[in-house]
Formats: C-alpha cells, structure tokens, sequence
C-alpha cells in the first residue's frame, strides 16, 4: 500500500469514529460529514429545528497517534455541550498535544 492510502484509511476509521461519539451525544440528529482534503473535516448535526457543527483540521485526523484515548477525549472535553454552546457558529475543535496524564511527579 502506498502512503497516501494508508492515510486515507486512517482517516476513515477516525472519522468513523468522531461519527458514532455524535451519534451518541445528539440522538435523533442526522450527521454530515463534509471534507476539505487539504484542510478541515467538517460533522454536521441536524435535526430540522437546530444544528450544530464541529470542525477538526485534517492534519489532526491524519495523525497516527489520533488513537481511540485521544478520540475519548471528544467526550472527556465535553465537545458536544461546546458545539451546543457555539450553535450555528461551529466549534473548532483541536485536542491537547499531550495527555494531561503525563505529569512529572515528586
């Protein structure tokens, strides 16, 4: 396989991914998923009265180390009540480059 699949299919199963955590936070909602290759993954939630959108850069979604523990971390930054809080102007979501679980200690 050449990068660039491999990529995409990375790609794909994190999108997947981002996908079913909506599912679960806006029940009733349908989901779209809009792709700018060579900049931002747009989800859109919509329910006929209300929608809300999160954008997350492709670079973040391209990234090998975007495993399901930084997937988890849509629901441990609570990034659906963010989406509700910004409604219609979107959220633009970027994880922390490190997990805060990674502090030095005495």
């Amino acid at each position: 396989m050449k990068a660039g699949m491999i990529e995409a299919i990375w790609i794909d199963v994190n999108v997947e991914a981002v996908k079913n955590y909506l599912k679960k936070e806006f029940e009733n909602f349908s989901i779209t998923h809009q792709a700018d290759t060579s900049s931002t993954h747009i989800f859109i939630v919509d329910n006929g009265k209300k929608q809300f959108t999160l954008s997350i850069e492709w670079p973040i979604l391209a990234d090998r180390s975007f495993t399901q523990a930084r997937i988890d971390r849509l629901l441990k930054e609570n990034v659906a009540e963010e989406m509700r809080l910004h409604g219609e102007d979107g959220y633009h979501w970027t994880p922390p480059q490190k997990d805060a679980t990674q502090r030095g200690g005495m």
